[in-house]
């Protein structure tokens, strides 16, 4: 089943005071490439996500809650805002995480990212890396890269409709016979996001 994916939010959007034009397209030929290249520019994700089902599992000690979000910003590049984020402490970072893991538990992922948002200077786009490490079987990254290039909103409405589309694009992703049983397996909505984050930062 070979087929092209293509996503577009709307028409036109505004864009730093100017409209518009948004599309994108993917072919499920190109996933294995564009994750294999998130991979490289992106080391230690897999031991992020590892830290992160310890310290849930550990019910969230707050040195080791400080130290994942540090982390995350180191990989994503944020390690600039990580001395700012840390003055709120390691107890109600741990708080947060926990809500955020409770709330995306409970199937509102948009509630997770408003508690994470809520951290001093960690803003909507960190918010949705943390909540992507917690749950990368139910997350999504939402960024500039992606706003962007695509269109979709910095908001929750956003997000939701960034999410709603990973899931469609892993869906299909699924059923395609351009991809090795092994991968279409083993993909996950994160890995759907990657793969469109890479193909949106390679487009700019």
């Amino acid at each position: 089943m070979s087929f092209v994916l293509v996503l577009m939010t709307m028409p036109v959007v505004r864009l730093d005071g100017q409209l518009s034009f948004i599309r994108m397209s993917l072919a499920p030929c190109e996933v294995p490439k564009l994750l294999e290249r998130h991979r490289d520019r992106y080391k230690g994700s897999d031991k992020v996500e590892q830290r992160a089902t310890k310290l849930i599992a550990g019910n969230f000690p707050a040195a080791d809650s400080l130290a994942f979000i540090e982390a995350v910003c180191k990989l994503g590049r944020g390690q600039r805002n990580f001395s700012r984020i840390e003055v709120a402490g390691g107890a109600r970072i741990a708080q947060s995480l926990a809500s955020a893991t409770k709330a995306i538990e409970g199937g509102d992922v948009t509630l997770a990212i408003g508690e994470l948002s809520r951290l001093p200077h960690l803003g909507f786009s960190f918010a949705s890396k943390v909540a992507r490490f917690l749950a990368p079987d139910k997350c999504v990254v939402l960024d500039s890269v992606i706003r962007s290039r695509i269109g979709y909103l910095d908001s929750n409405v956003g997000y939701t409709r960034f999410l709603q589309d990973c899931f469609q694009l892993l869906q299909l992703l699924q059923q395609s016979s351009d991809l090795e049983s092994t991968l279409r397996d083993s993909l996950r909505v994160c890995d759907v996001e990657a793969a469109v984050f890479m193909k949106a930062k390679e487009e700019q």
